[in-house]
This record gives structure tokens, sequence and C-alpha cells, in this order.
């Protein structure tokens, strides 16, 4: 089932849908769940119930990198819990790095949003909602690079999105806490194996993910309960 992104009132229900689709144990990594993307609000024009032809298999080398051509850009999440680095590889991903620069760090459309949903040795999920869990506007989705070799590693950032759909990432990322292998592209047949694209890893600050992913956090949703907020994204120069 696809989750509708443009009517207002589906907001509430598209993040139960959300939270429903992960599992609710966090002891390893075995037992993370896909990080389901949340509503967002582009339009969609099947809506819910709509079925989705899986689309053919998307290298690389069939994307085109517009934001400059440097092949490790660096961004600094500035965090209310710490600061995190991250290191981009526009190389193997190059159209996801440039979605996630040129379309949400540039544009400032990061800065105050929230973590919303964690897991202890899991990941950490964020991008899209702020404080009040309103969902910032978002832009078109992407095709999906999860076939470029790189793996769902501790430490690795990779983009979210609805795990039935193939080729929904928007604006949504999560950071590994663990190595979670059943992530990972395994082959182009369906969603459940196309897995998820990472497209960088973190160089400095592992440890405040660790802090964000053991955060307290409201049982029914795994949403912390005090906000951890992303105060800016900003590239380094």
């Amino acid at each position: 089932m696809k989750i509708p992104h443009s009517s207002t009132w589906i907001t509430a229900l598209g993040y139960a849908l959300c939270l429903g689709m992960f599992a609710t144990g966090c002891g390893s990594s075995d037992s993370v769940s896909p990080p389901a993307a949340s509503i967002g609000t582009e339009d969609a024009a099947d809506g819910m119930g709509a079925t989705q032809t899986v689309q053919t298999d998307i290298g690389p080398e069939d994307n085109i990198s517009e934001f400059g051509g440097e092949e490790f850009p660096e961004v600094i999440l500035n965090t209310t819990m710490g600061t995190i680095r991250l290191k981009l590889d526009a190389k193997k991903a190059p159209a996801t790095v440039d979605n996630f620069l040129t379309n949400y760090v540039a544009t400032g459309h990061y800065n105050g949003t929230i973590f919303h949903y964690v897991q202890p040795k899991g990941m950490i999920l964020g991008g899209l909602f702020d404080a009040t869990m309103t969902p910032k506007e978002t832009r078109t989705e992407i095709q999906n690079e999860a076939n470029n070799g790189l793996k769902n590693k501790r430490g690795t950032i990779a983009m979210s999105r609805d795990p039935n759909f193939i080729h929904s990432s928007t604006c949504q990322f999560f950071i590994n806490c663990a190595d979670n292998s059943s992530f990972d592209y395994l082959g182009p047949d369906d969603s459940s194996s196309y897995g998820y694209c990472v497209f960088g890893e973190v160089i400095e600050g592992l440890d405040v993910v660790d802090a964000i992913s053991k955060a307290e956090v409201n049982p029914s949703d795994g949403r912390p309960s005090q906000a951890i907020e992303i105060l800016s994204a900003e590239r380094v120069k």
C-alpha cells in the first residue's frame, strides 16, 4: 500500500502506518526492520491502495550529478546532542548525493527537523518532521542507487523509502548504528530485495549517533521523548 503524500488530513495516518512497519526488537541488527519513509507532501497520483510496476534495475552510471562534481563532499549535522560529520560518496551514489545536497542541505530543509525514530543498535531516522511532528515539504522521489556496492555497515548513512516501492526516497535518511545487512541490495526482483541506498559514512561523531540511538523513547512509536533536533546541516567548503 502506498501512503499518499498530498492530503493534510492523512499526515497522522501516514505516520502511524510508517511506525507500524518497524520491528519492536532492538537487541541486534537481525531484529531491525527496513526504515520506512513517512508521509511527505509531494503529489502522488496513484494514491492509497494503488499498485506500482517494479522498475528496471538502475545503476549509478545512469544518473548525472549536478551539484559540482566533488566525489566525496562532506556535510556537518549540528544537533542538540552534538556534531556529526558525514563524508558522502558521489562516485558511487551520484544522484542520491545530488538530491541530498542540492534539494535539502542547500535549501536549509534539514534545519529544525528531528530524529523521529531511533533504535539502539539499530538506526536513527530523521529528515522530514519538525519538533511538532509537522512534515516539511519534499521534492520529487529519486531513483534508488542501492546496487552501488556500498553496504549498510555501522556508521553509514542511507536513504529511507517506502518499503513497497523501490524508487520512493525523498528527504528522509537514516544512520546505521550496527551492520544491517538486511537493508543491502540483493537483487532487482522486487522492493524487498532491492535494498536501501548507502551514500556516505560518519567520519566524526559516531558517539553522538550512538547517544541519539539510546535516547529515551515513547514505547508506542519509537520517537525520542525529548525532541532531538538537527539545528543545521551545512556542506563543508
